[in-house]
């Protein structure tokens, strides 16, 4: 085991000032590597003295390697389903705790229905880790308060505002996997509201999907998937509080949906994000499905995380860390991203919004191409658009569909044929085209009823209408 606790180390007085210029400045460097379990790495770090090298021999899968508290290395083994005579962590957690463990920012590509509940259980040990630590120096220094009444003694070791780790989720059936796993890591303690939780987030009946999803769709959408959420958890020495006020929870779960809600706008006279202001790790967990529902929230949600807050709650800013004060605690704040693929919206979350001073990683998997397996009746044509800059994307696209791209697919199949839109804002605009110069064509997206759907198929594979418009939203839901 290290001598050096990187709880310490990254979030104590040792924290870099020249290392937040050079994250300014994007003076990353670089690396890659392969790893058999994390995949293509790509790591990124501002060079500094202080910089550590890797261990070639590092027992990643065994617990004592880090500083874990007592009480969580005690639960772990049965939180995690491991076997008495195994290894604390399976190889793939093993790896993925060491850089959780560094406190570096790590966006993960490569997570699946087979390994998401080990990547889950990794960093809820992390977060709880953390907060039980923070909490451990807050209250010994309350001691050492009282005893040295009249001594000018300072403790900076708190933010503006108590929470800490804040979650991200699609969906209620996440959150309820995520609070099984906390209540399992706490086991021996108390635990208020939890009947009312279960009650809120589990299941409202026992409706089977259907045998004929996939995989993949299955395991997304079994159970409660109201994607509108948000609540607090409050730890004591006792007692875990579900549904705790925002500012004295130590976790806030939430959907983008839910906690945007909260923010608000600028044109909105009650909004709040001050509870958001001393947040120190950030969870994004299946982050593609942000895509399929809004990712404005998203980027919204980072634009007010660890700002100055507006009012005082209650702080007492004589304990409050310079890297709060000086409004720097982005730089130290660990963002964490799960995903099952990378897209450009993540990347560019990963360039403009993970800042930590510890470094940050990007994993991914390379995939084999699978054109030659496709059913050589089809034809995939890939077609490149002019585009001077990315704002003018969008306009380009659009012009090239109804000027060549439609034109050219009418001749070909006799004006039968499906238009597939990734963008519902770009659906939006052809629907209003096809409108407009009154083509025969009918439509699918998300918030089509199961009669509308029916409606529209029918219509269409009969002939009734020539052209079928559909989303990558109505494919993600309703596939």
């Amino acid at each position: 085991m290290s001598d050096r606790d990187n709880y310490e180390h990254h979030f104590g007085v040792h924290a870099s000032y020249q290392k937040v210029s050079l994250v300014d400045q994007k003076k990353w460097d670089s690396v890659k590597f392969k790893d058999n379990y994390l995949g293509l790495v790509s790591k990124f770090n501002v060079s500094d003295s202080d910089e550590r090298i890797e261990p070639l021999e590092f027992d990643y899968e065994s617990i004592d390697t880090y500083k874990i508290k007592k009480k969580l290395r005690e639960s772990w083994s049965e939180c995690n389903k491991r076997k008495l005579d195994e290894k604390a962590f399976s190889e793939l957690q093993g790896r993925f705790f060491y850089y959780l463990n560094e406190y570096q920012d790590i966006l993960f590509t490569n997570r699946t229905i087979h390994n998401s509940l080990e990547l889950r259980r990794a960093y809820l040990l992390h977060i709880v880790n953390h907060i039980l630590k923070t909490r451990s120096v807050v209250l010994k220094n309350n001691e050492k308060i009282t005893k040295n009444v009249g001594k000018d003694v300072e403790y900076r070791d708190q933010g503006f505002t108590r929470p800490k780790a804040l979650i991200l989720l699609p969906f209620r059936n996440s959150a309820l996997e995520i609070v099984e796993i906390l209540t399992s890591l706490l086991k021996d303690q108390q635990q208020e509201n939890h009947k009312r939780f279960s009650r809120e987030f589990g299941a409202d009946s026992e409706e089977e999907i259907e045998s004929t999803k996939p995989a993949d769709y299955v395991a997304t959408f079994k159970g409660n998937i109201d994607d509108m959420f948000r609540f607090g958890i409050k730890f004591t020495r006792k007692t875990v509080k579900f549904y705790a006020k925002f500012y004295t929870s130590d976790i806030i779960i939430a959907s983008p949906l839910g906690l945007r809600t909260v923010i608000g706008g600028e044109e909105d006279r009650k909004r709040d994000f001050d509870f958001l202001s001393s947040i120190e790790i950030v969870v994004l967990d299946q982050c593609n499905a942000f895509l399929m529902q809004n990712w404005d929230h998203v980027e919204h949600i980072f634009e007010h995380l660890n700002l100055i807050p507006k009012e005082a709650h209650d702080c007492d800013f004589s304990r409050v860390k310079n890297w709060y004060l000086d409004d720097r605690s982005k730089y130290l704040r660990q963002t964490i991203v799960l995903s099952d693929f990378l897209t450009p919206e993540m990347n560019s979350l990963f360039n403009k919004r993970m800042l930590n001073i510890a470094g940050k990683l990007k994993m991914r998997q390379t995939y084999e191409g699978a054109i030659l397996d496709v059913i050589p009746d089809v034809n995939q044509i890939f077609m490149r658009i002019d585009c001077s800059s990315m704002k003018e994307a969008d306009d380009a696209r659009f012009k090239y569909f109804v000027e060549k791209t439609f034109p050219t697919l009418r001749q070909m199949y006799k004006a039968h044929f499906a238009v597939f839109i990734p963008s519902y804002f770009d659906y939006v605009r052809v629907r209003n085209y096809f409108q407009d110069n009154e083509y025969s064509f009918t439509s699918l997206q998300d918030y089509s009823s199961g009669s509308d759907i029916s409606r529209a198929r029918s219509h269409f594979f009969n002939g009734h209408r020539s052209y079928l418009l559909l989303t990558e939203r109505f494919h993600f839901f309703r596939r």
